[in-house]
């Protein structure tokens, strides 16, 4: 049996579809080979026994992903009160780089959009910047708030109080604020 990353009863997590156990490992031959699939479960209460089947070899690029635990989350707020360097220097090539962290759908990826928005030059309020800005966010604080045990509220209150620390853009904020409403 081929080696798998996850076993029975472990618990992943996607932004859109909150924390799913993995409920069981499938074997399925197709074109002659042994295929294995995930049959994960739902354990949000909005998709409350929500069924995916996920191909072994896609689950990370599905966005699922193991749980962050609460030490992991602080340190996410806490990197979001810093101003990374690199950032900086991101220029004509932000737009692929903010596309290729939002496409990894992790914690600390989201983070690193959120932390790169906060801190544009400019912060213009562009429509696909405002969007990739909300998907991240959205991911963020959605995952913070499992992982902190607190409601989305409570954790996007703490992302902006981290934010606010960090002199993020005004425009971010805003966003912000409108993000669960």
């Amino acid at each position: 049996m081929k080696k798998l990353a996850y076993k029975r009863g472990t618990l992943l997590y996607h932004s859109s579809h909150g924390p799913c156990r993995v409920m069981d490992v499938v074997k399925q031959i197709q074109s002659g080979k042994d295929q294995y699939y995930y049959s994960l479960e739902s354990r949000q209460a909005r998709f409350k026994g929500a069924k995916f089947v996920i191909d072994v070899d896609q689950v990370e690029t599905s966005g699922f992903h193991p749980v962050i635990c609460s030490k992991e989350a602080n340190r996410i707020l806490a990197y979001l009160k810093t101003k990374d360097p690199k950032d900086k220097v991101l220029g004509s090539e932000q737009p692929k780089i903010v596309l290729g962290l939002i496409e990894k759908n992790t914690p600390w990826t989201f983070a690193k959009v959120v932390l790169i928005f906060s801190h544009e030059k400019d912060g213009k309020v562009a429509k696909g910047k405002r969007e990739m800005f909300c998907r991240a966010a959205r991911g963020l604080v959605s995952e913070l708030s499992y992982a902190l045990e607190v409601p989305e509220e409570e954790a996007l209150l703490r992302v902006k109080k981290c934010l606010q620390s960090a002199k993020a853009n005004v425009w971010v904020y805003d966003v912000l604020a409108s993000l669960f409403s």
